[in-house]
């Protein structure tokens, strides 16, 4: 199951993405790396907190599953602005230079100062990740 269908996504108030398979595309890539991200908080599989249950819970879970639903959104928007879904194909769309000859061709490329380290995800949707608790990385000490 998806964590946020492209309806969800309209209703949200996202607009960016207007073709269902591509929103289906960059969803799936967005769950890969909120997941590694998020040590699988959500996962279906994994099964340890369940997105659907949240929804229904106490005033707390139900903000932090509409704030992780805004974080799938927003990462699935910015996947279709740099036009690659993998933190390598981040990289590469980041091509700041190149030299051919005595030709040289330099942009002023952004991608870096919006992608949060190598994580492939955007500085919004991790500021928002960290704010709702599910980017600690604590040990318990018990």
């Amino acid at each position: 199951m998806a964590y946020l269908t492209f309806e969800e996504y309209k209703d949200l108030g996202f607009s960016r993405i207007t073709d269902e398979a591509t929103y289906s595309q960059h969803e799936v890539a967005t769950e890969t790396q909120i997941d590694v991200t998020t040590r699988f908080f959500y996962n279906a599989d994994y099964a340890q907190h369940s997105l659907s249950d949240d929804l229904a819970g106490s005033q707390w879970q139900v903000f932090r599953a509409k704030q992780f639903k805004r974080a799938v959104a927003l990462q699935c928007d910015y996947f279709d602005e740099v036009g690659a879904d993998t933190p390598i194909g981040i990289a590469n769309q980041d091509l700041s230079s190149i030299e051919i000859g005595r030709t040289h061709v330099q942009s002023n490329s952004n991608v870096n100062a919006t992608n949060f380290g190598k994580t492939g995800l955007a500085t919004g949707v991790v500021a928002i990740l960290a704010q709702i608790g599910l980017m600690s990385r604590a040990v318990s000490y018990r």
